[in-house]
């Protein structure tokens, strides 16, 4: 099993509730194999990511969910 914690700080609470919202729907949707949870604290948003799989499928996880908050981010600010 492997396992990785994402620790993000944004600018307020709300923006980071905005890139909670963002990114739960891919959350919802992973393979039985990952276990995506997240949680806000404040202006930081933690996401742990379990894998029950190849550290390679933990890898893509992490690299697929920093694009999406990175998507979100940009998203934001658009329509700040």
């Amino acid at each position: 099993m492997h396992e990785a914690v994402i620790r993000m700080i944004f600018e307020d609470e709300a923006t980071a509730k905005s890139i909670a919202f963002a990114i739960e729907p891919d959350n919802l949707q992973a393979p039985s194999t990952l276990d995506i949870k997240s949680k806000i604290a404040g202006k930081c948003l933690e996401v742990s990511i379990t894998c029950r799989g190849k550290l390679e499928t933990l890898i893509q996880t992490v690299d697929d969910l920093l694009s999406c908050v990175q998507v979100a981010e940009k998203s934001i600010k658009c329509i700040q």
